[in-house]
Formats: C-alpha cells, structure tokens, sequence
C-alpha cells in the first residue's frame, strides 16, 4: 500500500515537472525568436514574420513572441492581426529585459504610449545592451512629440548596433522633422547600405534630398523607388516636381500622365502636365490640360486662368497671381498599409513619414 502510494506521488510530481517544462518556451521557439528579431532589425519584413510565426508554433500563446509579432504584423498592414497579438502582449507579467520590450510593443501599437515608454525603459535597465530598449523609447517618445529626446534614444539605439536598419529609419524621419534634411539622407543611405532591397528608403532619401535642393539626387533616388513601385501615386508627383526644376519637362509630363492614370480627378495633375507641355511647345496640349485642370480644380482657378490667357494669346487679368511652378501637394504620409501579400519587400507598405509621429513609431515598434 505505502508503495503504490510513493508510485502515485512520484507521478503527480513528473506530471508537475512536465507541465512547469511545458510553461517556458523551449530552445527551438527561442532561437526562432532570436533569427526573427534580426531579420526585422535588417527591416527583412517577409521573413521576419515567417521566424515569429514559427516562435509562436513552437509554443504557442507566448506573450513575448506575441508582442515581437505584433509589430512585424503592423509594418506589414497587418493590423488585426498585430492588435490581437498585441492585446495578448500587453498582459505580460515581464520577467526579463526582452519580454518588458515585448509588452513595451504592445503597448504602443495600443497606443499607451506612457505605458510603452515605462517598459522600454525597464528594459534598458535589465539589459543594457538591448537595442529594442532605445529604439522603444525613441519611438514612443517620436509618438508624443518629444523629437529631441526621440533623437538622444535613437542615437544610442545606434551606439549599440549601427546595422540596425529599423533604427536608422525612424531616426531618418525623426530628422527630417526636425528639419535636419542632410543628416536625413545620411539615415536613409546607411539603411540601403544594410538592406540594399529597401526600396522605401529611396523614396524618404529622394524626399530628403528634394528638400536639401538636390533636384537631379532626389531624381534618383526617387527613380530607384518607382522602378520598385511602379504605381505609387505620390512618389510620381514628386519626381515629376524635380524633373521639372531640373528642366526634364518631357520627363515631369509623363510621370504626371502616370499621376492622372492612376487619380483621374487629380486636378494640380493636370494643370502642372499643362505647364510642361507648355515648356515644350505643345501649346493645344497645355490648354486642353489647363482647361481640364479648371473643372477639376476650382479653388486655384484663378492661377490656371491666367496661364491659359498667357498661352491664348487673351488679355490679361488685372494683376494676375504668378503661374507657379508644379509643387508635391500630396500628403507627406505615404498611402495606408496594405494587406499583406507574398511579393516582393518593395511591395509593402511604406514606413510613414508623418508629421504626428504615431503611425511611424508603431511601424517600428
């Protein structure tokens, strides 16, 4: 009897020591983790997620993993899928440096950017040498507006591992917002350097670069984007701004036909195309776009009116506004994420650029 007693007891505390086992991620869920956390780093998106998708396979319901994903999900358009994880996540319990960044990822794609800051921060202090931990505050401090000490994070994310392609991207945009459009364009050539396949880099570097006046670089780079993605509306327009200061007019006349293929409503499309053209001596061709331009674009009737007069040979208004010059009226945010697609990295959505700061730390974070 006493035996069969010791028998029940030492299988009760197998079964224990089996499900406390079963409690902790195994080595292979680690180191999927880990592959993961560097392919995202170099901002290899598509197979940053295959290695947390497979981290969370190998044991599933982990909050840490979850919290990683969740941004890689984010960046990809992902968003219902990220809020899930991150909802997961943020009821993380952190025991380590890595897992307080986890929830620190969550809490920022949640928007609790106090939260967030607090993690990374705690992070820091459990692991110096965690980059999530700098580049997590840098974001989330980039969310609240607190650009230079977004900067201050961001500069020691990169003293920790200047191959960091994320860091050197939300740092980039932090310093286009700042208006420091050089060390911008810095960022955003380090982060080609890394990941030559990046193709959003080009466009932020052309952005970057258009602001510095370096019209024929900014054409360029913005070039290397459009061969990448042939269809984005606001990287055609901007060229096409560039190509005409640097007296391209054909080259500014097509990319602004791709504009109108793709916005035929676009009315500063048409009446810039009609500038062009006028440049280069299509005068029925100005004026057809110009009128175009009229019924699409009232609220700069007056400006277009004038430049169909000087080209009719019409009497001018008195003291008509200056024709200007085609210029990017797009939004600086770049197009909303889409859903996520097995194609090529350029084909992802666009790391945003915005003006608010929000959207682009979640994209990091």
């Amino acid at each position: 009897m006493n035996a069969a007693r010791l028998r029940r007891a030492a299988a009760a505390v197998a079964l224990l020591a089996a499900q406390a086992r079963a409690a902790v991620p195994g080595a292979k869920a680690k180191q999927e983790l880990a592959a993961a956390t560097r392919s995202y780093q170099r901002l290899d998106l598509l197979r940053a997620l295959d290695g947390f998708n497979a981290a969370m396979k190998a044991f599933p319901g982990w909050k840490t993993g979850a919290g990683y994903r969740a941004e890689c999900r984010w960046a990809l358009g992902e968003q219902d899928g990220a809020r899930k994880d991150a909802e997961l996540a943020a009821t993380l319990q952190p025991n380590d440096a890595r897992s307080r960044a986890a929830r620190g990822k969550a809490r920022l794609i949640l928007r609790d950017y106090a939260g967030a800051l607090a993690d990374f921060r705690a992070a820091a202090q459990a692991d110096p040498k965690l980059v999530d931990a700098p580049l997590g505050e840098g974001s989330a401090l980039s969310a609240q507006g607190d650009l230079r000490g977004s900067l201050q994070a961001l500069d020691a994310a990169a003293a920790l591992d200047a191959d960091s392609a994320a860091t050197l991207l939300l740092r980039g945009s932090v310093k286009s917002r700042l208006g420091d459009f050089r060390g911008a364009s810095d960022d955003y050539a380090a982060l080609l350097a890394v990941n030559p396949k990046y193709a959003w880099a080009h466009y932020h570097r052309g952005k970057a670069l258009r602001d510095l006046k370096d019209f024929p670089g900014a054409d360029k780079e913005l070039t290397a984007f459009l061969d990448a993605v042939p269809d984005h509306e606001d990287a055609a327009y901007l060229r096409s701004n560039v190509r005409f200061l640097i007296g391209d007019y054909q080259g500014a006349a097509d990319d602004l036909t791709k504009v109108i293929s793709l916005d035929p409503r676009n009315g500063l499309a048409y009446s810039n195309r009609g500038l062009a053209r006028a440049k280069l001596g299509d005068r029925d061709g100005a004026v057809a776009d110009l009128r175009k331009a009229l019924e699409l674009d009232p609220a700069h009737r007056d400006k277009i009116q004038s430049a169909i007069d000087a080209l009719t040979g019409a009497p001018a208004a008195p003291a008509p506004a200056p024709v200007p010059t085609p210029a990017p009226t797009a939004s600086d945010a770049p197009p909303q994420a889409a859903p996520r697609v097995r194609a090529a990295q350029a084909d992802k959505p666009a790391p945003p650029e915005r003006r608010t700061g929000q959207e682009e730390s979640q994209y990091i974070q």
